[in-house]
């Protein structure tokens, strides 16, 4: 059964952090590859400094070379909040369930899970990945909790949906936001890939208009 994951997140900007996560999860569960899916009208926080489409830019120039890791436009044609279940039923409807898809997510996300639009939803459509990261720690009681059943890693291969399993990755200490706020600044930051460093420079995104 191939198997695909999907990395959701308004990357304000991309970095390698987040190319890091993508690549771990992708080794460690044996995927066959992984998408990176921009939102565009995120739900749970305010809208993006950049546009979708400069965003989008971004992301491409990102993995530029980098092998199994694609960019996946679905959220950017669809207009009102950018709804996770949505983009997997949208999927499901594509692939029906030949395709086993594994929805990958920080500890700190899925702590969070019950604020999620029909959360409930989510095990029925897609595996959930949960990538610990140091000071977040996991539910210990309740549905969530319960959900982390077993970590047989081996059944996103051959089910397409309804498994739960945690990640342990390596840390990277890079912060979107604190990127911003260099660039911001008129800082070159650490943590951006070459191509879109020079990218964001060149444009001058994210420079303050009071500079």
């Amino acid at each position: 059964m191939k198997t695909i994951g999907f990395f959701g997140g308004t990357f304000d900007p991309v970095h390698q952090g987040h190319i890091h996560m993508a690549l771990e999860a992708k080794a460690h569960l044996d995927l066959d590859e992984v998408r990176l899916v921009p939102c565009h009208n995120p739900p749970h926080r305010g809208q993006p400094q950049l546009s979708s489409r400069q965003r989008l830019q971004l992301l491409h120039l990102a993995i530029e070379g980098v092998d199994g890791l694609f960019v996946d436009e679905r959220e950017l044609r669809r207009d009102g909040p950018s709804w996770t279940v949505d983009t997997l039923r949208e999927c499901r409807l594509e692939w029906g369930h030949e395709v086993s898809i594994v929805l990958l997510m920080g500890a700190d996300a899925y702590a969070g899970l019950c604020q999620w639009h029909q959360w409930q939803c989510l095990p029925m459509l897609a595996h959930i990945a949960v990538l610990r990261r140091p000071g977040y720690s996991l539910p210990k009681s309740g549905i969530l909790a319960d959900w982390i059943t077993n970590s047989d890693k081996q059944v996103i291969h051959s089910q397409p949906a309804g498994m739960v399993v945690v990640l342990e990755q390596a840390p990277m200490d890079i912060s979107a936001t604190q990127l911003r706020q260099q660039l911001a600044e008129g800082l070159v930051p650490e943590g951006l890939a070459p191509k879109v460093r020079d990218y964001i420079i060149t444009h001058h995104l994210y420079r303050s208009t009071e500079r």
